[in-house]
């Protein structure tokens, strides 16, 4: 799965932690090929209080949540020629949420090498890239599987009293969200995708109150993180119908836009 699914690197981290977290990408494209790249983060007052205290004590960051302006300009650099840091914006939202929006503007979207939700995102491999003709944008996803790191180690087995579990953590993750979708200004007058909604391609996203709702979904959910050696399009088969997640499983989509 690697870096087409970041969003499941970066819940496996959030996990130890508590309170709201949302994380939204939006790659922005308009008719001439340039756009930008809109990433917005938000956490809970009580989040961001246990990240201040980690930092106070020394503690290190199991990853960047809230990035600074000086590692949004560093990760600019690496999304591929042409691509500058447009803005960065401290916001705090009416229900007492803070975060951080980044915005990265690129002339030609067929030089953006992008993998959302890496505030150290590099152009490799596994990056997300494009390719733009005429009116038509394509989407190249990486299928690569994820090396497993633990070997012959016995998987860890589900609690019984999943339900149980699930109860003590709906307030946990209250509003937990993580989007990543491609936009066009114009709307998409036809796409191939799997997820879209007319001006908006879905390419991945989580949604932990949807997902908590149902003992099926979450207990998928858990298993799937088990496993090391799927692809983005033997997962998608897998979400198949459950509320909560979307996920672009091709190896390659295009959107005409209007």
């Amino acid at each position: 799965m690697k870096k087409f699914l970041p969003f499941v690197g970066a819940i496996a981290a959030v996990l130890f932690l508590s309170s709201c977290f949302e994380l939204e990408s939006i790659v922005k494209v308009n008719k001439d090929g340039s756009g930008v790249v809109e990433e917005s983060t938000l956490v809970s007052a009580q989040l961001k209080a246990m990240m201040a205290a980690g930092a106070q004590g020394g503690g290190e960051a199991k990853m960047d949540i809230l990035p600074t302006k000086e590692k949004a300009t560093e990760k600019a650099a690496t999304l591929g020629e042409g691509v500058t840091l447009k803005s960065y914006e401290e916001v705090k939202t009416p229900d007492g949420r803070e975060g951080v929006k980044v915005t990265y503007a690129f002339t030609d979207i067929r030089t953006l090498k992008y993998a959302p939700g890496d505030a150290k995102s590099s152009a490799d491999k596994s990056s997300i890239t494009f390719g733009f003709e005429g009116d038509t944008v394509t989407v190249n996803l990486p299928q690569e599987k994820a090396k497993s790191e633990d070997g012959d180690k016995p998987k860890a087995e589900l609690p019984k009293d999943i339900e149980a579990q699930m109860a003590m953590m709906k307030p946990m993750f209250a509003g937990m969200r993580f989007h990543f979708g491609l936009a066009s200004a114009s709307g998409i007058a036809s796409t191939d995708a799997t997820h879209s909604d007319g001006t908006t391609v879905t390419l991945m996203e989580m949604n932990f109150d949807k997902l908590l709702e149902k003992p099926e979904g979450f207990k998928k959910f858990a298993e799937i993180m088990e496993k090391k050696d799927m692809t983005p399009q033997q997962v998608a088969d897998e979400f198949k119908g459950f509320d909560g997640i979307k996920i672009e499983g091709k190896e390659k989509i295009t959107l005409k836009l209007k």
